[in-house]
């Protein structure tokens, strides 16, 4: 009863979205080119950090790029999740109890809070490069960024064909 409620207070939205190719098209644009916004910086970022060498130079450079490719991954996740939102509101009777849909979110939320680690993990080896641990601890953010994107992808494609 609640969720049809939801869902007559959203029919215009729905009407528009559902209605107008344009709208539709450019919602799933916002959403395709935040995950590749994203996603693209994050992997580079990654695949740097876990081929990061052990010369000083090597890591200050990897450690300076990974503090400056932070905002453009956060900015793409903030697009995915306002346009997956968007997504969301325009059929709330699919997306609402769907388990693959809450997944997915669940992974965008992981993306940021380990995109949070590895921030703060980064702006510490700034400071000591050599540090061994930190080290260790950026390497290991980094594998979980990888594979939380991966699965990201896979349940955003799941999404697509179940939704």
């Amino acid at each position: 009863m609640f969720l049809q409620s939801v869902a007559s207070v959203l029919r215009p939205w729905s009407d528009l979205y559902n209605g107008s190719a344009t709208v539709a098209d450019a919602v799933t644009f916002a959403h395709l080119a935040g995950i590749f916004l994203a996603g693209g910086f994050a992997v580079a970022a990654d695949r740097a950090v876990l081929r990061a060498s052990r010369t000083d130079t090597d890591r200050l450079y990897v450690l300076r790029e990974l503090h400056h490719v932070h905002r453009p991954v956060i900015a793409g996740l903030v697009v995915v999740a306002l346009s997956g939102f968007a997504m969301m509101l325009s059929d709330v009777r699919t997306f609402v109890p769907s388990a693959v849909f809450w997944v997915k979110m669940g992974l965008i939320l992981l993306l940021l809070a380990n995109g949070w680690v590895l921030e703060r993990v980064g702006r510490r080896l700034l400071d000591s490069p050599w540090e061994g641990t930190g080290w260790r601890r950026l390497r290991n953010a980094s594998l979980r960024s990888g594979g939380l994107w991966v699965l990201t992808l896979l349940f955003g494609v799941l999404l697509t064909s179940v939704g």
